[in-house]
């Protein structure tokens, strides 16, 4: 949308303006006007049919003005939402967004009436953050919907908006919202900067503006939560924490973040502590068998056969012996296979979907032990560490440790035990090096703090700690 300068001045002559704001649009089919008479002068209405709500216009815009035989036209219109603007491309951009454009001849500025329209999209269940007990409600894409599911749920007057429109050739708009007594405000004026410098003129995805946060681009770890729970994101708030809503995305990025948070799930908080514990224990074990269990695999069979017992050394030499490739290239090539079976599955329709998931993995899984491309065990392996990377709650996270796999077991290949042992070091030495905006990755280790290191890995009774939600949650 441009326009050109000497056109964007308003002029005193009715048609004039119309026709300026037609050439805006290219004379676009779904730029509409409406003449009317108002107090014995010409005006006109001027709408885009496709983001406008025609009923609303009708009623609340076009019939008070037909109707109305004295008083100022800002008083005449029954809606709180009404803007004055002194230039045509202002008056353009209005009605981009929904907006009715209100000239009247000899008047030097334009009204803007909110008259948009909405597609009306029902809350729904979670699809990626299942929970028993918690809640069943989750965002959508609309953003104003969004912040209404969060202000149902947090009636604080602390509560802080900050609305953006990013994006100058398609404005989407942004919304930054945080608790204003107990968030970090330098944290937050960074996340404003950030946002407000850069911007691109088209936003192609969330992603794009997400991206932009992340503290380490380098880094194969996540530095922003992504949840889909209003309560989730309620609960990150009261903690001090910052929530970024983008129009036309379901899901609700939390910054700043710590490596710890992406392993807690919502029913952790709605079951005794006794299951939270052992749920939140069972997902650390996951992170290890997930990372761990192929290296020490191929560790164990290539370089270091005689830690095993004698029997199992029987049963392992069995499943390998016809094998022509080194275990390193059976897992390679197994991980390939479930990370395609997984990726196919994703894209293709559910009806489909489920299907390719047990077909595929049943016959590619028989097959390549007959054909003996991968032995048994390998398949056994692999298995677990797919259970056990699934076993995640966030889906970042379970994409940075899937990744993280692949150099380890090359390097357990090369070096055995030295390999996975130098390999982990310089991973935990990442994770202590790592911070997002100022907030240390990997807290309560580094810097090491005991209290909270037992209340990141042990779900405990609220009144250990008199209550608070700082305490129960690693922040």
């Amino acid at each position: 949308m441009e326009i050109q300068q000497e056109s964007s001045q308003i002029s005193e002559e009715l048609e004039t303006n119309i026709r300026h704001l037609f050439q805006c649009f290219h004379s676009s089919d779904d730029v509409r006007s409406r003449g009317f008479s108002l107090h014995g002068r010409k005006g006109s209405l001027l709408y885009l049919t496709t983001i406008t709500d025609t009923d609303k216009l009708q009623s609340d815009i076009l019939k008070p003005l037909l109707q109305s035989s004295e008083g100022r036209l800002e008083d005449i219109l029954p809606i709180l939402d009404i803007e004055l603007v002194t230039d045509l491309q202002s008056a353009a951009a209005g009605m981009l967004q929904g907006k009715c454009v209100i000239l009247l001849e000899q008047r030097m500025d334009i009204i803007l009436v909110d008259a948009s329209t909405r597609a009306i999209q029902s809350v729904g269940d979670t699809q990626n953050e299942q929970t028993i007990r918690g809640s069943h409600i989750g965002f959508v894409d609309d953003i104003s919907m969004n912040a209404q599911l969060i202000h149902q749920r947090l009636k604080n007057a602390n509560l802080v908006e900050r609305h953006f429109t990013l994006g100058s050739e398609s404005p989407t708009d942004v919304m930054l919202l945080y608790m204003c007594d107990i968030a970090d405000m330098n944290v937050v004026d960074d996340i404003i900067a950030n946002l407000l410098t850069n911007q691109a003129t088209y936003i192609k995805s969330p992603g794009q503006i997400t991206d932009r946060l992340e503290s380490s681009h380098l880094s194969p770890f996540p530095q922003l939560l992504f949840t889909e729970r209003p309560d989730t994101t309620v609960s990150h708030l009261m903690e001090g924490r910052i929530a970024l809503l983008v129009d036309g995305s379901a899901f609700a990025t939390i910054l700043p973040v710590t490596f710890f948070m992406f392993f807690q799930a919502a029913d952790d908080f709605n079951v005794r502590w006794w299951n939270g514990t052992f749920f939140r224990f069972l997902r650390f074990i996951s992170v290890m068998i997930g990372i761990a269990l192929p290296s020490v695999y191929i560790s164990i069979v290539s370089n270091h056969f005689d830690i095993l017992p004698i029997d199992l050394v029987f049963s392992l030499k069995a499943s390998l012996e016809n094998i022509p490739f080194n275990p390193l290239m059976e897992a390679m090539f197994m991980i390939t296979v479930l990370e395609l079976l997984r990726e196919a599955a994703i894209r293709l329709p559910k009806s489909i979907a489920s299907t390719l998931s047990i077909v595929g993995g049943l016959v590619i899984g028989s097959e390549v032990v007959n054909a003996n491309l991968v032995s048994t065990t390998m398949i056994v392996v692999i298995s677990l560490t797919a259970v056990a990377s699934f076993s995640v709650p966030s889906h970042e996270m379970r994409l940075a440790l899937r990744l993280i796999s692949f150099p380890i077991m090359i390097a357990s290949s090369l070096l055995g035990f030295a390999g996975i042992a130098f390999s982990f070091s310089l991973l935990f030495m990442h994770l202590s090096k790592l911070e997002t905006f100022g907030v240390p990755y990997f807290f309560p280790f580094t810097p090491f703090n005991p209290r909270r290191i037992l209340t990141t890995l042990v779900q405990l009774p609220k009144r250990i700690f008199g209550g608070k939600a700082s305490d129960r949650r690693a922040s």
